[in-house]
């Protein structure tokens, strides 16, 4: 159960014990499902932001500020530096960043924006305190592991199919015949190699990864340049699930050149240091897309925050939901183009 939302008083008052100064007013801004965000006017000084997290379980308050001090003590000058953090209150404070939301007018080089700020992260790879961070949330460190994520998911959203000819339709008509033939080729071709699918990838191998990325965590300065924000799922994970993950996350709508561009260079990147990354990249990147069609279809589940969310919008349920399964049969279609071999014939 989440913590009540805090209202504009209680993060005036959090915020000044937390800043050591005075705070003269608090906005509410980037709200999300799963946090709430304030911008701070201080008496003096640059305004601050205020986070407010849910008591769900997961500690996303620890793993956003310890990833951003890191990063912050590093040098990375692209991501909020944390100021100071109240667990007992769920509540932490980072600089605050002006800007637009990225997602909304996504520009031709922010592709690359995207891969310079990743291919950065992997400069501290050794850094002091690396060692110690967490995985990413929902890390996967061998090819059965995301195997075993995607039967997961879809078992659950199987069921919730039972009373939708329409979503059944396309789980078993598109989703599950592309996937399996993908997992089929993942498991030979890994026999050709005489390589163990369920073996974990070696620490030498992994990324750091911001988990969950895309241009929905970014704010465009007026510049141009990108910053980047939520690093809740922040910590350790396969490359080969980043490199996907942020070329299919829905929350960017990457053109197809532009996705092709962003993979190329992160791949180039971690060639450099991984002999079968390519390989790796190729088998494993229709099944992190089929997790992703999956991850949108959320909404179906009836106890799902996504379906909650939808709800909350207001309007016909059924209509919302419409729309989900059409994004994952255009994102199933993307998957499908990248890599023909999967078309159901």
């Amino acid at each position: 159960m989440s913590e009540p939302d805090l209202n504009a008083l209680d993060a005036i008052s959090i915020g000044s014990r937390l800043a050591g100064a005075q705070v003269v007013a608090a906005q509410p801004a980037r709200s999300g499902g799963n946090n709430r965000v304030f911008r701070l006017e201080m008496a003096k000084g640059p305004p601050l932001a205020l986070k407010h997290y849910p008591s769900d379980g997961r500690d996303r308050l620890g793993q956003e500020y310890d990833a951003l001090t890191f990063l912050s003590r590093h040098g990375i000058s692209s991501t909020p530096r944390p100021v100071a953090k109240d667990a007992d209150a769920f509540c932490a404070l980072y600089q605050w960043f002006d800007g637009d939301a990225a997602v909304l007018r996504p520009q031709e080089n922010d592709a690359d924006q995207l891969a310079d700020f990743l291919i950065e992260l992997q400069t501290l790879r050794d850094a002091e305190g690396a060692q110690t961070l967490r995985n990413a949330s929902a890390s996967i460190f061998s090819p059965e592991q995301a195997i075993a994520q995607y039967e997961q998911r879809l078992d659950g959203l199987r069921r919730a199919a039972d009373d939708d000819p329409d979503l059944r339709a396309f789980i078993d008509g598109s989703l599950v015949p592309t996937t399996a033939a993908a997992v089929r080729r993942l498991r030979r071709r890994y026999a050709e190699l005489g390589r163990d699918p369920a073996a974990d990838l070696p620490p030498a191998h992994r990324a750091l990864s911001p988990s969950d990325f895309g241009l929905h965590n970014a704010l465009r300065a007026e510049d141009g340049r990108l910053r980047f924000i939520d690093f809740e799922y922040f910590g350790w994970d396969d490359p080969v699930k980043l490199v996907s993950d942020t070329a299919i996350h829905p929350g960017s709508d990457l053109p197809a050149a532009s996705a092709n561009r962003l993979i190329e260079r992160l791949s180039r990147a971690f060639e450099a240091g991984d002999d079968v990354f390519a390989i790796r990249r190729d088998v494993l990147y229709p099944v992190f897309g089929a997790i992703w069609c999956l991850i949108v279809l959320n909404a179906y589940l009836p106890e799902s925050r996504s379906r909650r969310a939808l709800a909350a919008q207001g309007g016909d349920l059924t209509v919302r939901l419409a729309g989900q399964l059409d994004k994952a049969r255009r994102l199933h279609q993307t998957i499908c183009q990248r890599d023909p071999d999967l078309t159901p014939r």
